[in-house]
Order: C-alpha cells, then sequence, then structure tokens
C-alpha cells in the first residue's frame, strides 16, 4: 500500500507539473505547445483513473469469488450429517380439497386426503385416511382404513377406526371396527360394528394353536 501510495503521489505531482508548463506556454504565447502538454496531461490522468478502477476490482473480486466456494461446501456437509428416514404418514400422497371449493362426483386414490371446501360424492381411499377439517362438508359415502371428522358429514363411513373430534358432526351409517366420540362430537344415526381383519386374523392364529394343543391329550387318553 505504501508503495502505490508514493507512487501515485508523483504521479499527481507530475500532472500538476505538466498543467503549470501548460499555463505557462499560454501566457507565454506557445499555443500549440500549450495543447500537446494539455492534452498529454488528460490522457495522463484518464490513465490513472483506469489504472485505480482495475486495482479496486482487484481488491474486492478476490473477496467475492472465494465467498461461493466457502458456502457451497456448507450445506453437502449438512446434507451428508442429516440424512433421515421420513415416516411411512410423511411420504403417503396427500390431496387437499381446498377451502370455499365445491367438488362434486367421486374420488378414488391412494394416500391421504383432506377436506377443507365442499364434496358431494363418494370418497374410497386405499391405505390412507379421509380427514374432513372443521370447514368441510361432505354428502356421500366415506371408504378409508381411517376417517378423522372436524367438520359436517352426511352419509355412511366405512372404516377401520373412525373418530368424531371435538366439531366433528356425523349423520347417517356407521360401519367400522372402532369409533371414537370426543365430547363437543355429534353422532345421529344407524352404527354397525365390523370386526377388523388384524383381530380375526389373530384369532384364527389362535384357535389353530389350541387344535394342536388338543390332539397329543386326544392319544394319551386312548
Amino acid at each position: 500500500m505504501k508503495k502505490y501510495r508514493f507512487s501515485d503521489n508523483a504521479f499527481l505531482c507530475g500532472v500538476w507539473l505538466l498543467w503549470a508548463i501548460a499555463l505557462g506556454l499560454y501566457l507565454y504565447g506557445a499555443h500549440r505547445s500549450c495543447a500537446i502538454t494539455a492534452i498529454l496531461s488528460f490522457f495522463a490522468l484518464v490513465s490513472y483513473f483506469m489504472n485505480m478502477k482495475l486495482r479496486i476490482n482487484a481488491m474486492f473480486g478476490k473477496k467475492t469469488t472465494e465467498s461461493p466456494a466457502a458456502s457451497s461446501v456448507a450445506p453437502i456437509v449438512g446434507i451428508k450429517t442429516e440424512e433421515k428416514k421420513l415416516p411411512e404418514a410423511e411420504t403417503r400422497p396427500n390431496t387437499i380439497i381446498a377451502k370455499n371449493s365445491v367438488f362434486k362426483g367421486d374420488i378414488e386414490m391412494e394416500g391421504d386426503i383432506q377436506v377443507w371446501g365442499k364434496v358431494i360424492g363418494n370418497i374410497r381411499v386405499k391405505g390412507g385416511a379421509i380427514r374432513i377439517m372443521h370447514a368441510g362438508k361432505v354428502e356421500g359415502e366415506l371408504n378409508a382404513p381411517e376417517i378423522i371428522i372436524d367438520g359436517h358429514v352426511e352419509g355412511t363411513c366405512c372404516a377401520d377406526t373412525l373418530d368424531i373430534l371435538e366439531h366433528g358432526e356425523l349423520r347417517g351409517i356407521s360401519r367400522c371396527g372402532s369409533m371414537s366420540i370426543r365430547r363437543g362430537g355429534l353422532f345421529v344415526g344407524q352404527s354397525e360394528q365390523v370386526e377388523n381383519k388384524k383381530k380375526s386374523d389373530i384369532e384364527r392364529v389362535i384357535s389353530i394353536r389350541d387344535n394342536q394343543g388338543d390332539k397329543p391329550k386326544a392319544k394319551s387318553n386312548a
């Protein structure tokens, strides 16, 4: 920096000297020589400012080029260290019926569905859950492994588990393995209990083991 300051001061002193010579030649009457020295001093100033601009770009350009290299390494390290397996509920597709929207027709899909608007029709879901939100309303049949009602449903609900929350209201038929109604929820209609497939499978396994245990007893009595 000291070298740059010394050279800059020397250069500026030379330019001022040229301007003084040009002024003296003008006063002396040598107009041609005055014009030549004035042009030389002007070009000297232009070259000086161009050199200063290149010097500033070189100083700040290094900082801007080095900072992206350092920041690009950080996300790579973070991705390697924060690799986690998402649960199955988060990897399932999720469909949303928006608020203040009306859908007429049947829906058949896989994954989860959230109803914030109004649906006039049947909803059938495989391997997921139907969630009727607080502002949602459905007129039709719901069929899914899990149904959660926090809005208004008029129709039939077929599920393994049915949960009616505080603001939920079901008017119709409930065909489910287990049903829970929280305080504030409302159910008006007919309830038909259906055995869960998991429970029936467990009972079959237990009955087979009992039959196998009875055979040796029959042989011993004989």
